[in-house]
């Protein structure tokens, strides 16, 4: 059906008033509820217009969407697209560039709009991440044995005879040891009275020195002594070592150890 203003309906005064009002309207590319206001009241005051297909056309458009109170997006989009086809080709181009820079507008802000929620939502899940990661961090553990337990100290102790005196349980230190001819990272077992039981595992040594220069403070526990028996008469020690965040309080630090050395049997073996 044709809908446009003709020549002849442009020759009329309904006509040219509906061209002005169409055209002033959409030619920044939208609507506002006053324009809405004022083409609805023009449309009702003419709706009786039966020469000018336009207005009958327009009329029972905005009667449809306006019909709930409630004139949404697509609705308003229905509307400028109706607006755009009662006006004629000569004026209609303009205003057909301005929706679509509006519209291009609209995809380009959207566009941004998911682009910072997305962000957020990384930035987020990454904090998420950094926390859980932090609360891991702070309290971890591992099982070794301790290395060269048959070698006698620089004090001339026993390493062997001072294990036999070991009980499951008790702390061990776990000190750097700079000056070690053999390894840069060389850390000792030492129980609280000061003997010395032997060396950390070299993995588990580097790692220790690592940790003590990332801020953690390092603990060990002996787990059980082995051996001491007359088919196995070495004697030798596997212990818990915890990893320590600062911030970590005693009674956090006992908690977590009593869980953890609770699944272990204590026990000596010898």
């Amino acid at each position: 059906m044709r809908v446009f203003l003709t020549k002849p309906d442009l020759q009329t005064e309904a006509g040219k008033q509906l061209l002005e009002l169409a055209v002033r309207i959409a030619a920044d590319g939208k609507i506002d509820l006053s324009e809405i206001k004022e083409l609805r009241g023009w449309l009702r005051a003419n709706k009786d217009n039966g020469a000018v297909a336009a207005v009958r056309y327009l009329h029972d458009i905005m009667a449809r969407i306006a019909a709930d109170g409630i004139i949404d997006r697509d609705e308003l989009l229905e509307l400028h697209l109706a607006l755009e086809r009662v006006i004629p080709n000569a004026y209609r181009t303009p205003v057909i560039q301005a929706r679509k820079r509006r519209e291009a507008a609209r995809r380009e802000r959207l566009r941004e709009k998911r682009r910072l929620e997305e962000k957020n939502e990384k930035e987020e899940h990454k904090r998420i991440q950094q926390e859980e990661y932090a609360r891991h961090m702070r309290l971890r553990h591992l099982f070794a044995k301790v290395a060269g337990v048959t070698f006698p100290n620089d004090d001339g102790s026993e390493r062997q005879e001072i294990i036999r005196r070991c009980k499951p349980g008790e702390q061990l230190a776990l000190r750097p040891d700079a000056y070690n001819e053999y390894s840069i990272f060389a850390t000792q077992v030492v129980r609280r009275n000061g003997e010395q039981l032997g060396h950390a595992p070299e993995y588990l040594a580097e790692r220790i020195v690592n940790e003590i220069e990332d801020g953690y403070n390092v603990v060990g526990v002996l787990t059980n002594v082995t051996g001491g028996t007359l088919d196995k008469p070495t004697r030798g020690v596997n212990f818990a070592v915890f990893f320590v965040a600062k911030d970590v309080t005693d009674e956090e630090l006992q908690a977590y150890a009593n869980g953890v050395l609770a699944g272990r049997n204590l026990t000596q073996d010898g």
